[in-house]
């Protein structure tokens, strides 16, 4: 683990880059804005990215960073560029940056080329063996729409939706409609929903930092996502019940999944579940201690190790194929990779361990040899038969989700 601390001169915040470990040529990780940011928290985060990269099978390193700031504050824009200033000799070595909360990957990409770094992403190319040009085009991919959101916002959720129905299929759930509820509806919770519905997965419960939405025969999700990023729930779905934002917890649904914040339940919260299926999308969204009760009460826990890595593998997708992908062969690719990972998960796991140990010992077994190109390993890999497997999980095989 590596620290870089970074002391603002003009509002005297402080900020941080953490590196899960410095063993390849390129490392990747999201950058957040939030006001309680510590160098703790970040080296926890980076750590947690090291595992999820590992559990890819892609020969990047994990990374984190951010700064102390609050994301409502007139300044957020000019600190993000301070900041991206003392990033820049790591931005042109080895740092992948992407988004994190209280950013968007729009605007950290806009504020680093107007600093004159070609993209927050350019270190891809010098360790993938790609031109400057040929990462631009495949960065532009992300700008286009599939479905109702971009490649850029719904990558990360479609992960976290897709790990949510492998899951589904592996459990009694199989077979019949599925219900859903969901914390969180920024970028990750609103791609998420839209790959959802689209499963024909019914998302009875919204919550957000304010409030919550319920509809027992389901939310009009296609019309929330219609409205602008950061509307109240309230008024993007105004037929539905509206409730206190905790009770997303105890809705009566099959999945719960949480795309919010850190540390979402406490052993108080944990009790008042009724989801067969928690699936953890937002980085730390559940602690440690917490997989056990849920396992003890006999709800299986996907953790935010398989379900959060829906980014990192679209990145792998984007970067790895020698042609250029589609927007949409980018999402299935992630589709397949992350329901394989779920499988691999259920298949390991062992009843006096909880699901994040099954994870984490999935990370430790990495043996991609250090020196090789960050993306393209784990299809090279890969024998027929597995690739075959990978893609099992194509939208056809969704029907059974239908309503």
């Amino acid at each position: 683990m590596t620290l870089y601390t970074y002391k603002d001169t003009e509002e005297n915040f402080f900020g941080y880059l953490a590196y899960g470990a410095n063993l390849r040529p390129l490392a990747a990780g999201g950058m957040r804005v939030h006001p309680r940011l510590s160098a703790r928290r970040m080296e926890a985060l980076a750590e947690t990215m090291q595992y999820k990269q590992s559990i890819l099978r892609v020969n990047v390193d994990g990374a984190k960073c951010g700064i102390a700031y609050d994301p409502a504050s007139p300044g957020k824009r000019e600190a993000i560029r301070r900041f991206i200033r003392f990033l820049a000799p790591h931005l042109n070595e080895r740092l992948s940056l992407g988004p994190d909360m209280g950013t968007t990957f729009e605007e950290i990409e806009e504020i680093a080329r107007e600093e004159g770094i070609s993209s927050v992403k350019a270190a891809i190319g010098r360790a993938q063996g790609l031109t400057e040009g040929q990462v631009r085009q495949r960065l532009s991919l992300l700008d286009e729409e599939v479905g109702q959101l971009t490649l850029s916002e719904r990558r990360a959720g479609h992960g976290v939706a897709h790990a949510a129905l492998s899951a589904a299929r592996a459990t009694a759930l199989a077979g019949r409609p599925v219900s859903c509820a969901l914390q969180g509806f920024g970028t990750l919770g609103r791609g998420a929903a839209l790959t959802l519905d689209e499963a024909g997965v019914a998302i009875t419960a919204i919550a957000d930092e304010n409030e919550c939405v319920r509809a027992e025969a389901g939310l009009p999700v296609a019309a929330m996502l219609a409205s602008s990023a950061g509307s109240r729930l309230t008024e993007i779905a105004p037929e539905a019940e509206a409730l206190p934002r905790e009770a997303v917890l105890g809705e009566r649904s099959d999945l719960l999944v949480l795309a919010a914040c850190e540390n979402a339940l406490t052993d108080t919260s944990v009790d008042v579940i009724q989801a067969s299926v928690v699936v953890v999308g937002a980085n730390e969204g559940l602690a440690a201690e917490e997989y056990g009760r849920l396992t003890a009460r006999g709800i299986l826990a996907v953790p935010d190790l398989v379900a959060g890595c829906g980014g990192s593998a679209a990145m792998d997708a984007l970067f790895a194929p020698s042609a250029l992908p589609t927007p949409a062969g980018v999402l299935d690719t992630v589709a397949a990779t992350i329901s394989s990972l779920v499988q691999q998960m259920l298949a390991e796991a062992k009843p006096e361990t909880t699901s994040r140990d099954t994870a984490v010992r999935m990370a430790r077994r990495s043996d991609l040899p250090v020196e090789d190109r960050p993306y393209g390993l784990r299809l090279l890999n890969s024998s027929q038969g597995d690739r075959r497997e990978l893609h099992a999980d194509s939208p056809d095989a969704l029907a059974m989700h239908s309503r």
